[in-house]
């Protein structure tokens, strides 16, 4: 009798241990990604292709879905709701995403700072568990960081020296840019990057920047027909998680997750690069003249003392420009 009642009361034990097993195993999660760039950009279709990779590499246990351009709000907005938790995931730039706590990410966006494109892809590899332990107190993780190509100047007249530029009020994503323009004599402004369009074409500015990629995506050169070649900044974004959303996940499910941001990011390298060269013979067949600087020196001289002023705001500042620098 002993003997049975001891069996009985080990089922007992176990059985709910089984059940509670087979419940978390069966758990879905939900990661709801937003970024503020279109869908037909480079860094838009690498998001899909991680919505896609993680809804199949899960097996069914994560829905992924995802939000492009303004459908959820600003950059700001979208970064905010996944702070808060509204959403799973946001690609951001890290200076004007997180930046927003973390003023010393916008050094991802300096000009005449990155040798190359390979150059900086390897800071945005080599410094991401440095951008993640920075944004962590926030509640963000940081993988898969993305070029979005080397950054030209368009403008509603030529620009062909940094004369031509003096005065143009020109739009950037922040405060860094803002700084490059006030340097090369033009007048910067902030504003959303889905707000650039209607500025334009109203002439509330004279001009935008961006990779050819990016400006493509979003058709900038129908109001706007002068390109000119500057170099001057190579732009990124970052893979931004909700750091309490991804601690919750089982290991396996973050691995999936975190590897199918990585392979997201291989893929948007690769389109990119096509991209750049295919989206600028786009614009100059729809009428863009394409100007090349004739004093590209002038230039870069104009902004050398940007690094100082930067330099001088921080210990912050300072540390994250060291690490940044010491990549080659």
């Amino acid at each position: 009798m002993k003997k049975i009642l001891f069996f009985l009361l080990a089922a007992i034990l176990v059985i709910p241990s089984v059940m509670a097993g087979g419940a978390k195993q069966s758990d879905v999660y939900t990661l709801r990604a937003s970024t503020n760039l279109a869908a037909t950009g480079t860094v838009g279709k690498g998001l899909t292709r991680f919505v896609e990779l993680v809804n199949e590499k899960s097996g069914g246990r994560i829905k992924a879905t995802a939000n492009y351009g303004n459908e959820l709000g600003s950059q700001a907005e979208q970064v905010e709701m996944c702070r808060g938790g509204s959403l799973e995931m946001v690609v951001a730039a890290p200076g004007t995403g997180p930046g927003a706590w973390v003023p010393e990410l916008m050094m991802f966006e300096f000009p005449y700072l990155f040798k190359d494109n390979a150059h900086y892809r390897r800071v945005l590899k080599g410094l991401e568990a440095e951008v993640s332990a920075r944004v962590k107190p926030f509640g963000f993780t940081a993988v898969a960081g993305q070029s979005q190509g080397s950054r030209h100047m368009l403008t509603v007249r030529p620009v062909a020296n940094l004369a031509d530029i003096k005065g143009m009020k020109m739009r950037g994503p922040n405060a860094i840019y803002i700084s490059m323009f006030n340097y090369l004599g033009a007048a910067g402004t902030t504003m959303d990057w889905n707000e650039i369009y209607t500025a334009m074409n109203q002439r509330i500015i004279d001009g935008m920047e961006a990779s050819p990629s990016m400006i493509n995506s979003m058709k900038f050169q129908d109001i706007a027909k002068n390109l000119t070649i500057t170099n001057h900044i190579i732009a990124c974004v970052y893979y931004f998680f909700n750091d309490k959303w991804l601690a919750s996940l089982p290991a396996d499910l973050q691995k999936i997750v975190l590897d199918c941001a990585d392979e997201a990011a291989a893929y948007q390298g690769q389109i990119d690069d096509e991209d750049q060269d295919a989206s600028l013979a786009v614009m100059v067949s729809q009428g863009v003249a394409v100007h090349n600087l004739t004093d590209s020196d002038a230039w870069v001289q104009a902004c050398s003392p940007m690094l100082d002023e930067y330099r001088g705001k921080g210990e912050n500042w300072n540390s994250f420009i060291d690490k940044m620098l010491a990549i080659q």
